[in-house]
């Protein structure tokens, strides 16, 4: 009863808007206008704009209309409900995309899967992707969400420092160690790790790539798919242990744990510590803060000889993001903005504008691309295809929170491995047991990029 109270405030709300805001921009500029609602941070929106221009020269009798904003769920929910949402859309903060897709709101875009690229002749539209990079916006095989970007995360390090002290990268987690040891007695009061606290998500790049491997592909589906115990295998329980093993060590920055994202980035960035655990939009996001002289490179997190994922394996993912609505005025517009928006030209643009690598084949030919970008580029090239990514972030809201939540109480030393291990698997017990919990699953591909 309270959410149908919600949803109808909701609706007259966005009613009530039309008396107070004035008129609509969107009115005023005509029938033949395609419009574009976009999360507006970090990438800023000059590549939004420059879409725009070139849907508008691609076809000039339509008018691209687009527009950003932080909240852009919270600000375009209500239209949603009333039936007149925006042609494409992207956002982040309170969404769930599979509840979206549950609830009917969203597109199928097999066609534009098949349609031509954009300024490439004789290759399909969903050709022009890397590998394995469109499987995360699927469901049941078919096509619902694109990706805005290829991100690669892994450890960061200082590559000035490094060089300065003969600090090589290691390829084993005893060797990572040995390195850490090394910065710790010999780095000049320079802590070899430090990561964003309050958010232990970051922290997770370190846990997840632990978990894979030790365990490998299997195990990865077997935790996205909730399958039962999958959550309680002794390779949790042992990536736990390892990452304790940093703070009892004293490798670990004090005070670490209270630091924000942007604070634990900048104490890196001032050489407080050598190394950091993030994505490739680290570069962008600190680029103002950087000195001239300051460069990072990435490492992927060290692994093990025995393990059943590979030692130089590397976590990359291109989640879900851009979709149309089911009610848009003009899907059709809405597909066609896509098709050029992540077209090989301006994702070529979009690396030259924001700094970061969209999944499209080709598009960092003729460009400059950022050093530590490249590093990360360049890792892919040495897993050789090794590339990894858990979906249950995206799939189970409530298992992601209890990660989080958990893993946070795992760093402080206020739970133990085990029971780190016992408070995900009774999630996934949870969520198994629950008719309600849209059930997602996977099978390991066999080279090292999993699909639905």
């Amino acid at each position: 009863m309270r959410s149908k109270v919600v949803l109808i405030l909701l609706v007259v709300l966005y009613i009530c808007s039309f008396f107070f805001r004035g008129s609509d921009p969107k009115v005023e500029l005509g029938d033949r206008v395609v419009e574009g609602v976009f999360f507006q941070g970090g990438y800023g929106m000059q590549w939004v704009y420059d879409s725009a221009a070139e849907f508008e020269r691609a076809h000039p009798d339509i008018t691209a209309y687009v527009w950003g904003n932080p909240r852009a769920w919270d600000q375009t929910r209500p239209r949603f409900l009333s039936g007149n949402p925006p042609d494409v859309f992207w956002g982040i903060h309170n969404i769930n995309f599979w509840v979206n897709l549950n609830d009917g709101l969203v597109s199928n875009l097999d066609s534009l899967m098949e349609s031509p690229a954009y300024g490439q002749e004789g290759v399909k539209f969903k050709d022009t992707f890397y590998e394995g990079t469109l499987e995360e916006g699927q469901f049941e095989g078919r096509q619902y969400f694109l990706p805005i970007t290829y991100a690669i995360s892994g450890i960061w390090y200082n590559k000035r420092m490094f060089d300065d002290h003969g600090w090589t990268e290691p390829q084993t987690w005893d060797e990572f160690l040995a390195l850490c040891e090394t910065i710790k007695q010999t780095g000049g009061g320079v802590a070899p790790l430090t990561h964003q606290g309050k958010y232990p998500s970051y922290f997770g790049m370190i846990w997840r790539s632990l978990v894979y491997k030790l365990g490998g592909e299997q195990l990865m589906c077997d935790m996205d798919s909730l399958v039962p115990g999958a959550w309680n295998r002794p390779e949790i329980i042992e990536a736990g242990r390892l990452s304790r093993q940093l703070y009892e060590r004293d490798y670990i920055l004090p005070g670490t744990s209270s630091f924000s994202h942007t604070e634990a980035q900048m104490i890196w960035i001032q050489e407080k510590a050598a190394m950091i655990p993030c994505g490739t939009w680290l570069e962008s996001e600190m680029k103002n803060a950087l000195p001239d002289d300051f460069e990072m490179r990435i490492m992927p997190v060290p692994g093990f000889r025995d393990g059943k994922g590979g030692i130089a394996a590397i976590e990359a993912s291109a989640g879900p993001a851009f979709w149309v609505p089911v009610d848009a005025a003009h899907p059709d517009w809405g597909k066609e903005y896509l098709r050029i928006l992540l077209s090989k030209r301006m994702a070529a643009n979009f690396l030259g504008t924001v700094g970061s690598v969209q999944p499209i084949k080709g598009s960092t030919e003729g460009v400059d691309v950022p050093p530590a970008t490249q590093s990360a580029l360049d890792k892919i090239a040495a897993a050789d295809g090794e590339t990894f990514a858990f979906r249950f972030s995206g799939w189970y809201l409530e298992l992601e929170n209890e990660f989080r939540n958990a893993l946070g109480a795992l760093l402080n030393d206020d739970i133990t491995p085990e029971r780190f291990a016992e408070r995900m698997e009774n999630m996934a017990q949870r969520l198994r047991d629950d008719p309600d919990t849209i059930r997602f699953s996977r099978k390991p591909k066999g080279d090292g990029v999993a699909t639905l």
